[in-house]
């Protein structure tokens, strides 16, 4: 089904009312529970901090496969790593659901598109802003430096093989997740197995540590609740802009 070059710019100032409908949504609920959001950035450091005493010998248990399942899983994880990041993953999900809204016409499915891409932006941005400042060393990293394991800076973060803690991965593929949790349920739990296994492909790769994973997840769930909550947020999109909704 084509779409009318007129209706395209009427949908696309519709799709960006819904999403800065979504984010004031999403900042009335922050703003409301703070200590809340607070607490769970403070459980992440926990738990990163308990995982990361661990992080050697748990990233050696993962790796229990023999040579030929090494190999195979090798494979699946590259691809899985791969093809699970923001720019080649999240995006093109979050426009693919968008556009079959633009296509059949539905309000819902172009707004369900703005959620997936806002979840998975929001976390990804915020994962961003620590891992090129800490500077922690990838595991394939320090097999070929003479550095330890440690956090060393933005001096280094900079560098390809020392953004390591938190998981950019793993933030942006479990905002995308829950958020579709909160709004599309069987879209959700597809988008959320594929998650568990790309934060699994990442350490099956050496590519982060377990505490980088949980860490990142955390913050991953974290906006994904946040936007997939405050997409419920009663809204003030005016009828004339947001016409032709339906459920998917």
């Amino acid at each position: 089904m084509r779409v009318k070059p007129h209706s395209v710019p009427r949908v696309l100032f519709a799709s960006l009312a819904q999403g800065r409908t979504i984010l004031r949504g999403c900042w009335a609920l922050f703003h409301t529970r703070k200590l809340l959001s607070f607490g769970v950035f403070a459980v992440a450091l926990l738990l990163g901090a308990l995982t990361h005493l661990q992080d050697q010998a748990l990233l050696a248990k993962i790796h229990f496969w023999n040579d030929a399942q090494e190999n195979v899983a090798h494979q699946i994880a590259w691809y899985l790593g791969t093809y699970g990041d923001y720019l080649t993953y999240n995006v093109p999900l979050s426009l693919l659901i968008w556009f079959y809204g633009v296509v059949t016409k539905s309000s819902a499915w172009r707004r369900i598109g703005m959620i997936c891409f806002l979840g998975a932006s929001s976390a990804g941005l915020f994962d961003d802003f620590f891992r090129l400042t800490l500077g922690r060393p990838r595991p394939d990293t320090l097999e070929h430096t003479h550095l330890l394991d440690g956090f060393y800076g933005p001096a280094y973060a900079f560098s390809g093989g020392y953004q390591s803690f938190p998981s950019g991965h793993a933030a942006s593929v479990f905002g995308a997740a829950v958020a579709l949790l909160l709004t599309d349920l069987p879209l959700g739990l597809l988008t959320t197995a594929f998650a568990l296994g790309v934060v699994w492909a990442r350490m099956e790769l050496y590519r982060h540590y377990p505490s980088d994973v949980v860490v990142g997840s955390i913050i991953g769930i974290y906006f994904g609740l946040l936007v997939g909550f405050g997409a419920k947020v009663r809204r003030t999109l005016p009828t004339s802009l947001d016409s032709g909704a339906s459920s998917p």
